[in-house]
Parts: C-alpha cells; structure tokens; sequence
C-alpha cells in the first residue's frame, strides 16, 4: 500500500495515451473504433443503426485515461489538485470549443431564418456553458428522431456531459483521496 493507500497497477495512466511513457495503441485503436461507428452511424444511419454505441465507447476511454491520470497524480503527488486538472481541460477543450461554436454562430447568423436565431443562440450558449445536453432535456428533444431537426450546435451534448463528468469526478477521487478509502 502506498502513502495515499491506492495500490499501484500496470496500467495507470499519466499522459493521454501513454502509460509509464510508452504510446498505448490500444487506447488510440478504441478511440478510432469509436469516432468510426459514429461516423458512419451518422452518414448511413441504415448499415450500421446502433453506431451511436460509439459515443458510449468514447465514454469509457475517456473515463479510464481521467481516472487513471488522476490516480497517478494521487501517487505521485499524495493529493489531486483540481485546479491543474480543470486548467489542462480548459487549455485543451476551450480553444476549439469555443472557436467552432463562434464559426456557428457566423454561419447560422447568414444561412440560418430569423426565425431560428433563439434557438441557435439558447444551443451556443449552452454548448459554450457544457449544459447542452440538460438543454436538449428541457426541450425534450429526441436526438435520434429521424424527422427533427438538429440545432447547429446539438451535437456537442457529448462534450456537455463529458465536461460534467470533467466537474465531478475529479472531486469525488479527491475526497475519497482524503478520506484514504
């Protein structure tokens, strides 16, 4: 048992893809597996109907590299600081976030009706604020309904809720880290 009282395993993860400094192909291959499904799930929804699963791989990939990095850091350090980790999501996810939903914004602001304009900008802000899936709740909008039609920024529920997993996870590993369970 170390200071921290987290066993140590083999494939803790400290940097994205790599563990203990070596590249993990595995990671990168499920990665891609999961992009493909909902690649093509999204261009010929008919070959492949459930390829939304890929979301949910995509999911768990995540999950196991936050997880693991965090646990590193627990090792490592003895503690997790949430700051640094809320500041390395922000430097990596911000940036391009906010840079597609303002390229949105441009776009629906020439091509998309009048009548749209508070639709799109309830969708960018909250795709910019990460509650664009707790939006699309509120409306009770079913995404996968074949004769609706989708907001220019519905898609990034995802990212919505992987930034909530983002919030809250991190802060329950800290606390369990204090606790020593």
């Amino acid at each position: 048992m170390t200071q921290t009282g987290l066993r140590p395993t083999p494939t803790a993860t400290t940097v994205g893809t790599r563990s203990h400094g070596r590249f993990r192909g595995d990671i990168q291959m499920l990665r891609a597996l999961a992009v493909a499904l909902v690649v093509v799930y999204h261009l010929v929804p008919d070959v492949l109907p459930g390829g939304f699963v890929g979301v949910d791989v995509f999911f768990v990939v995540s999950g196991f590299l936050i997880t693991s990095g965090l646990v590193a850091e627990a090792r490592r350090d003895g503690r997790i600081s949430l700051l640094r980790f809320w500041s390395r999501r922000a430097i990596r996810l911000l940036p391009a976030g906010l840079a597609t939903l303002a390229a949105v914004t441009v776009v629906a602001w020439f091509v998309a009706p009048p009548s749209q304009f508070s639709a799109i900008g309830r969708g960018v802000a909250a795709s910019a604020a990460y509650v664009q899936n707790w939006l699309l709740a509120r409306d009770s909008v079913d995404y996968l309904a074949a004769d609706a039609a989708a907001t220019p920024a519905q898609h990034f529920w995802s990212l919505s809720v992987e930034e909530q997993f983002y919030l809250f996870w991190p802060v329950l590993l800290a606390g369990l880290l204090a606790l020593r369970i």
